[in-house]
């Protein structure tokens, strides 16, 4: 019996749409049993899945990589018929004017970061942080803010009106871009990435604050597990480039010889839109997008904007006329 791939069970859930078959991967029904696609029916539909594939993969791959992380902003809340993109997203880039009292979600403990950090961070609209990621602060924070509050991903704010998100960090640097983290969190794509939610336990590479590339050995693994400094990076529109000054477990590297001594590069570049599935009943689930490094690949899922603009091109979920227009607009502007 042939093994039912991802690939060949999308292409029977899609031929109901393709073909005009009543056919699910994982289901017999009547009906099925007595429209069984032909050869030539799932050779077709694959072949229309194979070309939907190449046009999503070819309009995600003219997305300048430095504006990779607005690939995670989401919509604002409200009708469908009137959504818009929220105009703030988690990887936006801030300097703290003055001290910031941080705290978990238990609220029991607190840190303060010094003014003068460097921080991403959800903004209210109002100059407030929401939130803030702990994996993107420098590692000097970092070690602060996790012995004082633990393993958390994100922190709050004590204060609601904080005033933490008032001055945004317009330095050019290997961490950020025109006020934007240039490198949002990107986990390592194994077997497990086919699935919804892998990002929560696999391994994931960030970049702080002060220009450390770090790896963390599980999606919950919030502190750094290793990392180097970024000594020099390269932009172009496709490809980010970083030089560190050694290598970093779990990360592929490629020993190059600077001077007298020696650095260690990696390239990413933008890759295959997939998309998972739920792990419990195989239907089709959340997009993600494949970074490369050489032999080595990482993948970012993609929220809700990323994914009405995939689908209006892909055309196997329904978008509203308003999603379809707003997210086409807002993801071309990333080019």
């Amino acid at each position: 019996m042939k093994r039912l791939t991802h690939k060949y069970a999308t292409a029977l859930m899609l031929l109901g749409t393709v073909a005009g078959i009543g056919l699910t991967a994982g289901t017999t029904t009547a009906s099925a049993k007595a429209k069984t696609p032909t050869a030539a029916q799932i050779a077709a539909a694959r072949k229309k899945i194979a070309a939907n594939e190449k046009k999503v993969d070819s309009a995600i791959d003219k997305i300048d990589i430095s504006n990779l992380s607005n690939l995670n902003s989401i919509y604002t809340y409200g009708p469908i018929a009137t959504q818009t993109v929220q105009p703030y997203n988690m990887y936006q880039t801030y300097k703290l004017k003055s001290p910031l009292t941080l705290t978990n979600e238990f609220r029991h403990k607190t840190v303060t970061l010094p003014k003068g950090s460097v921080v991403t961070g959800l903004n209210d609209g109002k100059g407030n942080f929401q939130n803030i990621d702990n994996t993107t602060l420098s590692i000097k924070n970092q070690k602060k803010v996790f012995k004082k509050l633990g393993n958390w991903h994100r922190s709050f704010a004590m204060s609601k009106n904080n005033g933490g998100a008032m001055q945004k960090y317009t330095r050019s640097t290997a961490f950020s871009k025109n006020t934007l983290a240039s490198l949002p969190q990107l986990s390592v794509k194994t077997a497990k990435a086919q699935y919804d939610t892998a990002a929560s336990s696999l391994p994931f590479i960030s970049v702080t604050a002060d220009s450390q590339l770090a790896y963390h050995k599980t999606g919950q693994t919030f502190s750094a597990t290793s990392y180097a400094k970024i000594k020099k990076f390269k932009r172009t529109h496709s490809t980010i480039t970083y030089y560190l000054n050694k290598p970093v477990s779990g990360v592929t590297t490629r020993k190059i010889k600077v001077g007298k001594s020696y650095q260690y590069k990696l390239s990413l570049k933008l890759g295959h839109v997939f998309q998972s599935r739920d792990s419990y009943n195989g239907d089709a689930g959340a997009y993600n997008l494949t970074v490369n490094n050489g032999k080595q690949a990482f993948f970012l899922p993609l929220d809700n904007v990323a994914e009405s603009y995939i689908s209006s091109i892909n055309g196997n979920e329904y978008v509203s006329d308003n999603d379809k227009k707003v997210s086409t607009a807002f993801v071309e502007g990333l080019y």
